[in-house]
């Protein structure tokens, strides 16, 4: 068993605690105060506080980092089916899908990003990421950067969390939903709010969504079911549970189209360039996969709260959750064009995944003063436990002619058709204590410092079935991160922000580990941010940019002297610009522009081969992303006109940066009328039906084809 050793600045914890015990001295001078929020009209930005930048309660505006959210009604009036599009709506986010992890991201130039439901950590999230419904929630938190101080190890370019919708106390309350439109789409999504009595409500919402498919023969369907129950048991208890039950089932999923020679290609595009080979606009319909494809999955998630008010100024709170996931794939994913036989080679895929994990948080919550100044402080642990198998297979299958493939059955599952053959088991235990503390140095200016100490083991065993053996290893890892920031209120409609990030990240996924990886330590991740908030012309306008730069060092990259030789070393360095402005001239007006300038390179990487890629960008990393939106609502119809233009620039296919994905400009509109206490909305999305590469997948030379013009016809109401 290998031991990594713990990684952090020298002089961080005494920053840290000078921060927490610093001296009461100061009075409160008179003027506005940060922890005051002045509301001018019912367009004020939201107060709400966030959960997924710590559990200090701070509100946005005191938040020394870049945080927004995707809420209930921009899902809808934007129409934002599922995660991916929800995800391409946030200012500087990306998103796609890989076969085995649909609802990729990436944020700031990183695909290391961490994923939260209801602020409840999950490890290894591409594991975990499915392209769910967006019915069920009712927002996403999007916090750009590192996080390991407050979740846990990885997530350096960001953490996402998915926020279900709650019971409440405020009424009875019932929601639907139906959407139909182009190649069979089909959503229905229904919901209620009861209030059994004046302390205990409950809820649950159901939604079902199928599609044929842009691409021939790719149905999927998904389902889901969200319950939650809200019990104020007393004065000072609130308790809460949350059950979550997801599926999705993908016959034959569409697993990419591969790219062809120019000379070979009967409708060459120049959507994706390099080494001669391009984009046929000719097979943008065609699927390689086999007739009996698969992939699915199924998933139960269970979450309970207990916060208990122990005094005016303490909190005690325990989150408790449990996951269970089954998933299956049987698919043939790869496509390579073979010159010498004019035939598009393909492999196989048999995976299952059984996923198990538990997770308890306990932490103490404190909001009063040090003298005369606020004083919040988290203290608290959790600890994780899980439990991984799976079973793989590799294997390869018939080729096919790419302009009238005959695509096929899955080989039996047999030692003759898939030549590597293994069972994994997997465990992860480990546990956390962290701290988080905001304090007003004056009345508008607050400190805000984190600090975190991880420990994780890691027990693994690999069963070779094709050579008759067992593998195991395993490795612990220690951590301790941390960050430092601040947030200073100008003129209480603006505040200026910076803060310092020390974070880290396992090499690759832990449960998928093999005896390289698993060697070695944690990668190191540094990042530094610099930005602004403001409420203008009566908060008819809000403004928030950030600056940032980011380092990972210690990524796997290949000896110099020893090319086949996997080393740490490696690191990669990515610095930009993010915007998101709103403008309301008009009440009855909106206007929203985000977008972000990423420049994310690999700061120092060898290749397999040897050669020295140090300079090239990171794979399915835009180095632009902007959306466009607005609405205008004619008050004597009522009539609401809507209008989005998207825009992702160009990306590379594989670190090697051969072939160039060109960047796309997509244009979606929409008419919505209110009609039977809810809003009918006809949409029309890329409405110039441009042909464009979305997003690569395994393969350098395999890529995403994104959606032809569609259009839909849907109801949303509540009453």
């Amino acid at each position: 068993m290998f031991v990594a050793r713990s990684r952090f600045s020298r002089h961080a914890p005494l920053a840290i605690a000078l921060t927490i015990l610093a001296p009461t001295a100061w009075s409160a001078p008179s003027g506005h105060q940060l922890e005051t929020v002045r509301v001018d009209n019912d367009a004020a930005a939201p107060v709400t506080p966030t959960t997924t930048d710590g559990r200090l309660g701070l509100s946005e505006r005191e938040t020394p980092a870049t945080v927004s959210s995707v809420d209930r009604e921009d899902i809808e009036q934007l129409g934002l089916r599922n995660l991916i599009e929800l995800y391409r709506s946030a200012p500087g986010v990306a998103a796609g899908n890989i076969p085995g992890s649909p609802a990729s991201v990436s944020m700031r130039g990183l695909t290391d990003v961490g994923y939260l439901f209801d602020g409840v950590r999950v490890a290894d999230p591409s594991l975990v990421s499915r392209n769910l419904d967006t019915w069920n929630l009712e927002r996403v938190e999007v916090l750009k950067g590192p996080a390991s101080v407050l979740h846990g190890t990885g997530a350096l370019g960001g953490t996402l969390n998915l926020v279900t919708r709650k019971p409440d106390l405020a009424g009875d309350r019932y929601d639907g939903m139906l959407e139909y439109g182009s190649h069979d789409s089909l959503r229905l999504g229904v919901g209620t709010n009861r209030v059994v009595n004046p302390n205990v409500a409950v809820r649950a919402d159901l939604s079902h969504s199928r599609s044929s498919g842009y691409v021939d023969d790719t149905d999927a369907e998904t389902t889901a079911l969200t319950a939650g129950i809200l019990v104020h048991a007393s004065d000072r208890l609130t308790l809460s549970a949350a059950l979550d039950l997801y599926s999705d089932r993908y016959a034959t999923p569409y697993q990419g189209t591969p790219l062809l020679p120019a000379d070979v290609a009967r409708d060459p595009s120049d959507v994706v360039s390099g080494s001669g080979l391009v984009l046929d606009e000719a097979i943008r319909d065609n699927n390689y996969n086999v007739r009996d494809g698969e992939m699915t999955a199924d998933s139960q998630w269970l979450r309970t709260k207990a916060d208990y008010q122990l005094n005016g100024t303490w909190r005690l709170v325990n989150e408790l959750s449990f996951y269970n996931a089954n998933r299956d794939w049987a698919n043939s994913e790869d496509f390579t064009y073979n010159d010498a036989t004019g035939q598009l080679d393909r492999l196989t895929t048999r995976i299952n995944h059984h996923h198990r994990f538990a997770t308890d948080r306990f932490y103490g919550v404190h909001d009063g003063y040090l003298g005369e100044r606020r004083h919040r402080l988290v203290v608290g642990a959790e600890y994780q436990y899980t439990d991984f198998d799976s079973r793989r297979r590799f294997g390869d299958t018939t080729s096919v002619d790419p302009f009238n493939p005959d695509r096929g059955d899955m080989p039996p599952n047999s030692p003759a058709n898939y030549s590597s053959r293994a069972d994994f088991d997997s465990t992860v235990s480990g546990g956390a204590v962290f701290l988080e503390d905001a304090l007003n140095l004056t009345p508008n200016w607050v400190l805000v410092s984190g600090l975190r100490y991880e420990y994780l083991e890691l027990d693994r065993g690999i069963d070779d079935l094709s050579a008759g053996t067992r593998d195991t290893f395993g490795q612990t890892f220690e951590d301790l991160s941390w960050r430092l920031g601040t947030v200073y209120d100008l003129t209480n409609n603006m505040q200026v922000f910076a803060q310092y990030n020390q974070a880290s990240s396992p090499i690759g996924s832990l449960l998928l580990s093999n005896p390289t990886n698993a060697r070695f330590d944690l990668s190191d991740g540094r990042a530094t941010e610099l930005g602004a908030r403001a409420n203008l012309w009566r908060d008819r306008v809000t403004l928030t940019t950030a600056v940032y730069r980011l380092n990972q060092d210690d990524i796997v990259t290949r000896d110099p002297a020893n090319p086949a030789l996997s080393v740490q070393g490696g690191g990669i360095e990515a610095e930009g610009v993010e915007v998101d402005l709103t403008v309301r001239p008009h009440e009855r007006w909106w206007i929203n522009l985000n977008g972000a300038w990423n420049d994310a390179e690999y700061d120092q990487l060898l290749g397999a081969g040897g050669e020295d890629l140090s300079g090239n960008r990171l794979t399915n990393v835009p180095k632009t992303t902007a959306n466009l939106s607005s609405a205008y609502t004619l008050a004597a119809l009522p009539l609401t006109l809507g209008g989005a233009v998207r825009h992702t620039g160009d990306f590379y296919t594989g670190t090697a940066n051969e072939y160039l994905v060109d960047e796309r400009s997509l244009l979606d509109a929409w008419v919505s009328y209110p009609v039977a206490s809810g809003t009918l909305t006809l949409r029309g999305r890329n409405l110039t039906d441009e042909f464009y590469a979305d997003w690569s997948g395994y393969s350098a030379t395999q890529v995403y084809v994104g959606a032809p013009r569609t259009v839909e016809l849907g109801w949303t109401g509540r009453f």
